[in-house]
């Protein structure tokens, strides 16, 4: 049986996550990477280095001293001496490191100076060490003679470890032969003193294991916290302490260890805390032991079972997190987990003195993204090898329909060219855009779905002919090649006819049917280009053009549908930086009192002057902008500058007049429109009852419900609403009395057919008659001769605006007019208040 992709997948990632099981487990207790593990620590050494504590001394046999007291060995006496003067300096402990095994024969009595001073001192430490006594024989304890260790206080060993690489880091607690009894030469030192509370955090005989060499028993291993580079132990030469040239204050209280120094005596130790190649004497690493177990800072590993517990669960987290989680996840998450291991250590380094060794964790968890990546990507070639074979029947097919896509009418197209090349025939393409009456996906402007899709293909399969080629383009559009036709005529009556066919519904399996919007362009060969690339490109031209003019569905590519189009194009580019750039400016037309003939108000009107195009009328731009989703932002610009050029009247004294702005139905749909109102009229200290919003009649009738609470948040603001353009649409007149209205606009299309057209007349009349009874006042738009404005006072209209009473005018010739109206009220004032005056008299 073939597994699938999938399980192989899974089986890959069992066998792989195993492995890595098996492998970690392998390196943590064979501990293969101890060499790396150890360069790590070195490199973490500056984070976890102590000061060196003034309480530790060496006294050093070193090179001075050999050239003042002699060759060596010395005589036990010299020992004695520097005890008693030591003892007399009042040194805390005094350490030695150096292994007295044989009595000194060429002067008997020295070995009993020594002892005695020894005794008398009570507070020396002498050393013991591992040591073959012929080679091949067994480790054994090189111990001080007898008499020299009962009159000690106490005896330490000097044992330390070498690892792999040959430097020293580790001591152990306690050594010996059979039975690790001896403590280390610097913890015997700190029991001689008392102090042991710094101990009671390293001490834990009882739980940790013995480690063996051959009968060299130790237990308690701990790495050495090194002092900081540079900083090294207060060291005094023999022959100094013997001379009296140094002075007690800088032994009185100290630890004082004693040790050779001198070049080619006693023994020397690499460390990692030692400059490259630079040995440090054993009894200078026992002054940085003894400084550590006096601040109680010995680094311990991790127990066994803990870290062989987290490098395992390092690895199964980043196997699964791998094999779960996307390539590029998977290789970010394994990144932070490497990086997180040396963090991991360092922080239990510093923080707790316990040393988490992670070179085995970092070298497995380093394994899974490759591995499995590599895995991937044999997938991935396999998938793509299957693709390929999929694709190749993909390129020239929709995906969704099966149908030709646009690669392969090209190809036709170019083929069919070439054929009739020279022939008295014609070649034609139509594009077809589908849209669905009243769905969701209409309003949304979404491309259908496949099945959908499918239907709609079915239906071209079977109203075209087989002799001609049917093409799925992308998303909703299709395109259907015809060829060989005598005239281009039968262009057109192709479109009619298969226009017609579309139009009727279409049924799907489920017994619903699918209500079709199609949009044709149609384009000719050779009649409108000379390629295929050109045709295709004429003919979306055209079906571009049949959505924008939202009126006929066929639309013949003809030279001027291109201009129109490339106008449109032209504007729309230009439309994008003309807020920037400055390019629009705010007209104002009068609104006068229909029985005073005076100016009550002005309505803002917009007007473009592009310096690429020229002066574009609005009913040009504004549908544009609108559709390009320009229009909430140009439409806040006019709110806010109209608002402005308001309030400057104001500030200036000229008399109160309302001012009426058009809302868009973009605009009256935007959640924002309310806020941008209210923060306008509270920046600009603008009277919001000087305020009018004209909104359409459309954006009141898309959703009643919505429209009324729109209106109403905005008239608790304290601005009038009117409608405008009414009577275009498709609202009744009942319909008026659920919304919050003050004032109706009647549309100039009505105004203007006042006398000359009776249906447009009795409208009018209606209109004003409805409004009335619902108390609001009518204001008509358009009025442009008496005749219009006497029939229109007559019948009750209370306001007109149209050029017969003022053009649209700029902010400043609106300012004259305004001071104007001041100074005819005051001339006014002024002679009524004569004529009082002459009857009082």
């Amino acid at each position: 049986m073939r597994l699938s992709e999938s399980h192989r997948s899974r089986l890959y990632a069992v066998c792989l996550f195993l492995l890595l099981l098996f492998s970690g487990l392998g390196l943590t207790f064979n501990r293969g990477l101890e060499r790396l593990d150890l360069m790590i620590y070195d490199q973490m050494l500056p984070a976890h280095a102590v000061s060196m504590s003034d309480q530790v001394v060496i006294v050093a046999i070193d090179d001075y001293s050999l050239q003042q007291l002699g060759r060596w060995p010395w005589s036990r006496k010299r020992h004695a001496e520097l005890v008693y003067k030591l003892t007399e300096m009042d040194a805390a402990v005094i350490g030695i490191d150096v292994l007295f095994v044989e009595p000194q024969k060429d002067d008997p009595e020295a070995d009993d100076v020594f002892s005695e001073a020894l005794l008398r001192s009570g507070r020396s430490v002498l050393s013991i060490a591992p040591g073959v006594q012929m080679p091949g024989s067994l480790i054994s304890e090189v111990m001080p003679l007898p008499d020299l260790a009962i009159s000690a206080e106490a005896i330490g060993h000097v044992d330390v470890e070498l690892d792999v690489d040959g430097l020293c880091r580790r001591f152990f607690l306690y050594s010996g032969v059979g039975d690790a009894r001896w403590p280390a030469l610097a913890m015997a030192m700190l029991r001689v003193n008392g102090e042991t509370d710094q101990l009671e955090t390293l001490i834990n005989v009882e739980n940790t294991p013995v480690i063996r060499s051959d009968y060299w028993l130790r237990r308690q291993s701990i790495m050495i916290p090194f002092a900081k580079t540079g900083e090294r132990p207060q060291t005094y030469s023999w022959a100094d302490i013997i001379a009296d040239r140094v002075p007690a204050e800088a032994i009185q209280g100290k630890y004082v260890l004693v040790g050779a120094t001198a070049t080619g005596l006693g023994d020397a130790l690499s460390t990692p805390a030692a400059a490259a190649h630079e040995r440090i004497p054993g009894v200078e690493l026992n002054a940085h032991i003894l400084n550590a177990l006096l601040r109680g800072e010995g680094i311990s590993e991790v127990t066994p079972a803990w870290y062989v517990g987290v490098t395992l669960a390092f690895i199964c987290l980043v196997t699964l997190a791998v094999v779960l989680l996307p390539l590029r996840a998977g290789l970010i998450f394994t990144l932070t987990i490497l990086l997180g291991l040396p963090v991991l250590s360092l922080t239990l380094l510093v923080g707790w003195q316990l040393w988490f060794a992670p070179a085995a964790a970092l070298i497995i968890v380093a394994l899974p993204w490759p591995l499995w990546n590599v895995w991937q990507l044999g997938i991935d070639a396999r998938l793509k090898h299957k693709l390929l074979q999929q694709l190749a029947h993909q390129v020239q097919h929709h995906v969704a329909t099966g149908l030709p896509n646009s690669v392969m009418l090209r190809q036709r197209l170019s083929q069919a060219i070439a054929e009739q090349e020279g022939a008295q025939t014609c070649v034609g393409l139509l594009v077809i855009h589908f849209n669905w009456s009243g769905s969701a996906s209409t309003a949304l402007e979404c491309p259908v779905d496949d099945k959908q899709l499918q239907f709609v293909g079915k239906r071209l399969r079977e109203i075209i002919s087989e002799e001609y080629f049917i093409a799925h383009l992308n998303g909703d559009d299709f395109a259907v090649l015809l060829t060989d036709l005598k005239e281009i005529e039968h262009v057109k009556d192709a479109a009619v006819s298969l226009l017609s066919s579309l139009q009727q519904p279409l049924k799907m399996n489920d017994e619903s049917y699918l209500l079709l919007t199609p949009r044709i362009g149609a384009s000719v060969w050779p009649e409108d280009c000379f390629d295929a690339a050109g045709l295709i490109r004429n003919a979306y031209t055209a079906m571009f053009k049949s959505r924008v003019d939202d009126s006929d569905s066929l639309c013949i590519y003809s030279q001027g549908a291109g201009l129109q189009l490339e106008l449109r194009s032209q504007v729309e580019q230009a439309l994008v930086h003309a807020l920037d750039r400055g390019e629009f400016e705010i007209y104002y037309q009068p609104q006068v009192r229909a029985d005073t003939g005076r100016m009550v108000g002005v309505e803002a009107l917009l007007r473009w002057n592009s310096p690429q195009l020229g002066r574009i009328p609005p009913g040009i731009f504004i549908p544009v902008a609108e559709h390009v989703g320009l229009i909430p932002m140009i439409g806040s610009w006019v709110l806010k500058t109209a608002c402005e050029q308001l309030q400057d009247w104001h500030d200036a004294g000229l008399p109160r007049i309302r001012l009426a702005i058009n809302v868009s139905p973009l605009q009256f749909a935007d959640p924002e429109l309310e806020r941008r109102l209210a923060q306008t009229v509270q920046q600009l200290n603008v009277s919001p009852g000087d305020l009018e919003l004209e909104i359409t009649e459309g954006s009141l009738m898309w959703d009643m419900d919505q429209a009324v609470t729109i209106m109403k948040r905005m008239k608790a603001q304290g601005v009038d609403l009117a409608v405008d353009d009414f009577g275009t649409g498709y609202s009744s007149l009942s319909s008026l009395r659920h919304f919050p209205l003050d004032r109706l606009k009647i549309d100039q299309s009505f105004t203007r057919e006042i006398g000359n057209d009776d249906a447009a007349t009795e409208i009018t009349l209606t209109i004003i008659s409805m409004g009335k009874r619902l108390g609001l006042r009518i204001i008509a738009e358009g009025v442009e001769t008496a005749e219009q404005a006497d029939f229109l006072r007559k019948h009750g209209c209370d306001e007109f605006q149209g050029h017969y009473f003022g053009r649209p005018l700029d902010a400043d010739q609106i300012t004259d007019l305004l001071v104007d109206i001041m100074i005819e009220n005051s001339v006014k004032k002024s002679s009524a208040a004569a004529q009082d005056t002459e009857e009082s008299i």
